[in-house]
């Protein structure tokens, strides 16, 4: 193996290194981050209209035309 090649080789390990890290600190950050909101219980949203039990929104039904 030439020098050149040893060189390239040794660049490529590094980036690999700081690319696992990098993607180990988000994701260490976003397990932190998920973990932390798991003491407030999150409340359901209703969007304008009525709910039902599911908690999913009811489109109101569409007026009769009226002559």
């Amino acid at each position: 193996m030439s020098v050149a090649q040893n060189v390239g080789i040794r660049k490529t390990v590094r980036q690999l290194l700081v690319a696992v890290a990098a993607c180990t600190a988000v994701a260490g950050g976003a397990t932190f981050a998920v973990g932390s909101d798991a003491d407030h219980p999150v409340t359901p949203q209703t969007v304008a209209g009525v709910a039902e039990d599911n908690g999913w929104p009811v489109v109101p039904p569409k007026p009769t035309p009226t002559n």
